[in-house]
């Protein structure tokens, strides 16, 4: 049985490690994915898969969504500040849910 003792730590939000669902509508041009993939890899964030469909022929636009593997929350949150800030290509960041297997 579980018992409470005064000495366990707990950890915070931004600890939390798990695995990450990040869906992102982006402008459908060459780059805008290498783009995603470095403000992932630069805050240690490993993808695990991408799937890009086109959604809108006349807009040119695309949804990408991205599986992660184990990150930590606050390198998440660094990676999609990131995203967020590359207007020139990503339209929205439009999901990302923690993932618990």
């Amino acid at each position: 049985p579980w018992r409470y003792t005064a000495d366990m730590a707990m950890k915070t939000i931004s600890q939390l490690t798990t695995r990450y669902y990040i869906r992102v509508e982006v402008g459908d041009r060459p780059g805008v994915l290498a783009e995603i993939a470095r403000a992932c890899g630069d805050n240690d964030v490993s993808i695990a898969s991408v799937i890009q469909k086109e959604t809108d022929d006349e807009a040119q636009t695309a949804e990408i969504v991205i599986m992660t593997h184990a990150a930590q929350e606050a390198d998440i949150q660094r990676s999609i500040s990131e995203i967020k800030g590359l207007k020139d290509g990503v339209h929205k960041v439009g999901a990302v849910l923690r993932v618990e297997d």
